[in-house]
C-alpha cells in the first residue's frame, strides 16, 4: 500500500567499472547493460541494443544467491522483484553468456528513510486528507516522509512519546497510520516507501487528544518535548524526530498547541 508521494533524490551507486559522483553506475564502457537502477520494489535492468547477455544472476551482500534470470534474445529490460524483506547493502549484477561472466556491475540496494516534517491537524486543517473528521483534525497529525536512499522499505507503526498528552501506549499493536486507500478500515497495515520519492502519512492514534492526561495548559504556557518513531521493515534504526511543544491558554480542549524541532 503507497501513500501519496513526491519525487526526491534517490540513486544507486557502485560498480566494478567505476561509478559517478552521484553514485549510480558508471556503464559508459559497459557494452551490455543500459541501466540499473530500482523502481518502487524492482531492479530494473536495461540491456544495451547489441547485447548478448544469456542469463543475469544477482548476488546478495552475504554472497549469497538473490535471483536467476534467463534472458531471451531481443529482450531489452528485465525487472527483478526486492520487496521489503531483503538484506540491505551491496548486490552483484552478473551477466553471463554461454555460461561464462562478461561483466560485473556492483549496486547498492539500501533504504535512507526520515522524518522530514510535522505538522499538527488542528494547526493545518486544509492539509488534512479527504474526510477528515473534527476529531481527526482535533488529534492528529501530519507527517512528511523520504526515502533518501537506494532500496525500498515499509512503514509499519508509528508512536509517540514523551510529552505528547495522549503517547501510544506499549501494548497498542495497530500501525497508527491511516488508511487512505480503504472505506472500510482506518488503519493501514503498512505503506511502502519507495527509494527517491516523499510521502505524507497521517497519524491514527490521536495524540493531541485533549482527552489525554500527560500534558496540561495554562495561561503562562507549559512546555516540554515529545518523539515521533517509525518503525520500518529494512532500516536498521528506526527513523525518529524529538520535537519542541508548548501549550497555552486555559484548557488543553481549546488551548494553542505550538512544536518546533529539537535541534
Amino acid at each position: 500500500m503507497t501513500g501519496a508521494a513526491v519525487a526526491v533524490s534517490g540513486c544507486l551507486s557502485g560498480s566494478e567499472n567505476g561509478g559517478s559522483e552521484n553514485g549510480v553506475p558508471d556503464l559508459d564502457d559497459d557494452e551490455l547493460f543500459e541501466d540499473i537502477f530500482v523502481e518502487g520494489t524492482e531492479l530494473v535492468l536495461e540491456f544495451t541494443e547489441n547485447s548478448s547477455v544469456e542469463q543475469v544472476n544477482v548476488i546478495d551482500p552475504n554472497g549469497e544467491s538473490f535471483a536467476e534470470r534467463s534472458i531471451a534474445a531481443g529482450v531489452d529490460r528485465e525487472t527483478i522483484e526486492i520487496g521489503t524483506e531483503y538484506e540491505p547493502g551491496d548486490y552483484d549484477v552478473v551477466a553471463l553468456e554461454g555460461g561464462d561472466e562478461q561483466t560485473t556491475q556492483s549496486v547498492t540496494i539500501k533504504p535512507d528513510v526520515r522524518i522530514t516534517d510535522l505538522r499538527l491537524a488542528r494547526n493545518h486543517p486544509d492539509e488534512m486528507f479527504e474526510g477528515a473528521s473534527d476529531i481527526d483534525i482535533r488529534t492528529e497529525t501530519i507527517i512528511s516522509v523520504e526515502n533518501l536512499g537506494t532500496g525500498p522499505d515499509e512503514a509499519v507503526r508509528l508512536t509517540f512519546s514523551g510529552d505528547a498528552p495522549r503517547p501510544t501506549p506499549d501494548e497498542y499493536d495497530g500501525s497508527g497510520i491511516y488508511d487512505e486507500e480503504s472505506s472500510i478500515r482506518r488503519e493501514a497495515d503498512s505503506i511502502e516507501l519507495p527509494p527517491g520519492e516523499g510521502i505524507i502519512l497521517y497519524s491514527q492514534l490521536m495524540p493531541f487528544s485533549a482527552s489525554g492526561e500527560n500534558a496540561s495548559c495554562s495561561p503562562e504556557t507549559e512546555e516540554g518535548a515529545f518523539r515521533v518513531i517509525l518503525e520500518t521493515v529494512v532500516q536498521e534504526n528506526s527513523p525518529s524526530k524529538e520535537y519542541g511543544v508548548s501549550f497555552t491558554g486555559e484548557e488543553l480542549n481549546d488551548c494553542t498547541i505550538e512544536i518546533e524541532v529539537n535541534s
